[in-house]
């Protein structure tokens, strides 16, 4: 009995894979030049205990969160025709969705990114989606010898496994 080609039939599943945001799945245009991505959930549960217990009698739920990590390369913008184009064909970049310090502090509230999705191009399957995604946190790096990258930090309301 032959065995599976390992990188090819085990973890195809991660391979080509983009990072979509829009309304919804729909309309879900990949980010231009995203080196990787990353997204959590946390489950806060409150124990009740109880004296002469050995354990707690009760686990509830207290909270969630779910937070989301991307970085990219930092592209230079082309204009063709007046339209803003990344080299890989792509419309906007990483960098393009963090708000500024104005939109934050004078708009009265935090601009979402209503859709956010981890789709494998090859397989035409969605990985992971989000609803309602804030940008938390935003950063530029460069290593040695490296291209500058755009780190940002989110936090989405919820994640959707469907």
């Amino acid at each position: 009995m032959a065995l599976p080609n390992v990188t090819g039939a085990i973890i195809a599943l991660g391979y080509n894979c983009h990072v979509r945001v829009g309304t919804n799945a729909s309309d879900a245009q990949p980010i231009a030049l995203v080196a990787s991505f990353r997204a959590s959930e946390d489950f806060q549960a409150q124990e009740a205990t109880v004296i002469g217990n050995l354990g707690p009698v009760s686990i509830d739920p207290q909270g969630y969160n779910c937070s989301i990590s991307l970085d990219g390369f930092l592209p230079a913008k082309r204009t063709l025709d007046g339209a803003i184009q990344y080299a890989d064909g792509g419309k906007k970049a990483i960098m393009d969705y963090v708000p500024s310090r104005a939109q934050y502090m004078e708009s009265g509230s935090m601009p979402k990114i209503a859709y956010l999705d981890f789709y494998n191009k090859r397989e035409r399957k969605i990985l992971a989606s989000f609803k309602g995604a804030l940008i938390t946190s935003n950063g530029v790096s460069v290593d040695g010898n490296a291209y500058a990258k755009n780190n940002v930090e989110m936090r989405a309301l919820t994640w959707d496994k469907d």
